[in-house]
């Protein structure tokens, strides 16, 4: 799986890590919800060259606690509360479980803001919604209709027929893995439902202090950005650059071999990928106040959905095997090796800690895959800036044993960057008294 590092992008991705220190989220998590509230609030002036919506909708998925859903939601709220003005006040929504409650809430907030119907639907506790949702049968055809940004009406006895001219809704939500694999069905998946939303693991990133308290940082520069999206007299219709347009190209046919070698019920989930990495380039480059599209912005957009389509593969299959029960019988030795196996034979650090979580830490893989004969660690250099990745590789005992030299561990310290200054202490609490949504 990718890093923050490789998502994070322009001021928006300056504000999360700023204020990660002091935050006990995880840093995808939060940067889910940012790019969740973000594009729904510029959502309005902002439009892709094709006249499709630029809203990304986002599910945190991690265990309940341990997952820190609710930091990281409560982080991104805090970053954005002075870019975004009052918006995250007046536009958030709840607890709406079918399909006329949709249409009904979408079509007042249109009236009542003459024409600007921008919705931030959030649910902290999206399993309680989806019992009704899935019980309505119209729910999932609006719900898909809006995510579109085609125009949505239902009739009723009472109302007449109501109409949404241009949906602008956002959407949000949490979930534990368990809940997903009971109310997240295959037949709603496999109709196009769940492919608009971009599921992200996510696990506490750290233990503060009780006492600690959160710092947000300046976010002057996305102030500035969101005013500029949001200026009603300069729509912003965004483009990709040719460079840019190219490497989508490419991002788009890596997408479609991949979904070729996946049984058709995973592979539904992840059929507006393509789309999902415009939309989130597009966002990404707003926050530089551009309208067109660089190359840098969808390798950061496709950084980000890789990592969504992992973790939606991964929650799929966990569904399916019963979550993996057995793995807590197994040696580290073994957990290790299953992970390696997962990833094709090698994996970075960071994606061996992820899925080990709890069982093993950094320092513990170390010292587990010093002793082991068929497993190497190496350092590659991915680019110009940066400390190099540190990779664990699958290898045949026998060939190391002929090919290469007795020392196979090569020491951590070559590839660890010089330490920075530690920062000044601050508080940071767990958001308790921090903005909330």
């Amino acid at each position: 799986m990718t890093t923050f590092e490789e998502m994070a992008f322009g001021p928006m991705g300056e504000a999360v890590k700023a204020a990660m220190p002091t935050s006990e989220a995880d840093p995808i998590g939060v940067w889910a919800a940012s790019l969740s509230l973000y594009s729904t609030a510029i959502s309005s002036n902002v439009r892709l060259d094709n006249r499709r919506p630029v809203v990304v909708w986002t599910v945190l998925a991690g265990r309940s606690a341990i997952g820190r859903k609710g930091y990281a939601l409560n982080t991104a709220a805090a970053l954005l509360n002075k870019p975004l003005g009052g918006f995250l006040y007046t536009r958030k929504r709840a607890g709406i479980g079918n399909g006329p409650t949709l249409v009904d809430t979408l079509s007042k907030m249109e009236l009542d803001s003459s024409g600007d119907g921008r919705t931030m639907i959030v649910e902290e506790e999206w399993a309680s919604v989806l019992k009704d949702q899935k019980r309505c049968s119209k729910f999932s055809t609006y719900f898909r209709t809006a995510w579109d940004g085609k125009p949505l009406s239902h009739r009723t006895k009472t109302k007449g027929t109501q109409h949404v001219a241009q949906p602008l809704l956002g959407f949000h939500s949490h979930i534990t893995p368990g809940e997903w694999a009971k109310y997240v069905s295959s037949s709603e998946a496999l109709g196009g439902s769940y492919n608009r939303l971009l599921p992200v693991l996510v696990e506490r990133s750290k233990m503060l202090p009780y006492n600690s308290r959160p710092q947000i940082p300046d976010t002057a520069e996305l102030e500035d950005a969101f005013l500029w999206a949001t200026d009603e007299e300069e729509p912003r219709v965004m483009h990709f650059s040719e460079e840019a347009g190219e490497r989508y190209d490419e991002i788009r046919a890596i997408v479609e071999d991949r979904m070729a070698e996946m049984p058709e019920l995973l592979a539904s989930y992840m059929e507006r990928a393509a789309e999902q990495v415009q939309r989130v380039a597009a966002v990404l480059a707003t926050t530089e106040k551009t309208e067109v599209v660089s190359r840098d912005a969808v390798e950061a957009a496709w950084a980000f959905v890789s990592y969504s389509m992992n973790s939606t593969e991964r929650l799929v299959k966990d569904a399916i095997t019963g979550n993996n029960s057995s793995q807590a019988d197994k040696s580290p030795e073994d957990m290790i090796r299953d992970v390696l196996k997962r990833y094709g034979g090698e994996a970075k650090s960071s994606d061996l800690l992820r899925p080990l979580w709890g069982k093993l830490n950094a320092q513990g893989i170390k010292d587990t895959v010093a002793d082991m004969d068929d497993v190497e660690i190496d350092t590659v250099k991915t680019g110009k800036r940066g400390a190099p990745s540190i990779i664990y590789r699958l290898i045949d005992p026998e060939d190391q044993e002929h090919d290469k030299p007795a020392l196979k561990v090569i020491s951590f310290e070559a590839a660890k960057p010089k330490p920075k200054a530690a920062p000044a202490p601050v508080s940071a609490n767990p958001f308790t008294n921090a903005l909330l949504l």
